[in-house]
């Protein structure tokens, strides 16, 4: 994950190769992000302090969403089979 003491780089997607997120300090007072996928890549973002924080806020809050509805789903799963056989014996 981490590229250097100032400078981190994130895969992401499902499968291999889907994108990257890249995180690295920019002129030593701002925070760069930028995201690729597929040879494309949108423009740079520079984030102050400020916004990097509020950054930080929302993936706080918004990962334990993920996390709930996730761990939802898998319950959903579980829950479908009550355990009894399908299958008819022949």
């Amino acid at each position: 994950m981490a590229v250097s003491e100032n400078e981190v780089e994130i895969t992401t997607g499902r499968r291999d190769g889907d994108g990257h997120v890249r995180l690295f300090i920019f002129a030593e007072q701002m925070l760069a992000l930028t995201v690729g996928g597929h040879g494309e890549r949108a423009p740079t973002l520079l984030l102050t302090l400020e916004q990097a924080r509020k950054l930080q806020a929302a993936l706080s809050e918004l990962i334990p969403r993920v996390e709930a509805a996730k761990r939802k789903e898998q319950e959903a799963a579980l829950a479908e089979w009550d355990g009894a056989e399908r299958r008819k014996a022949s």
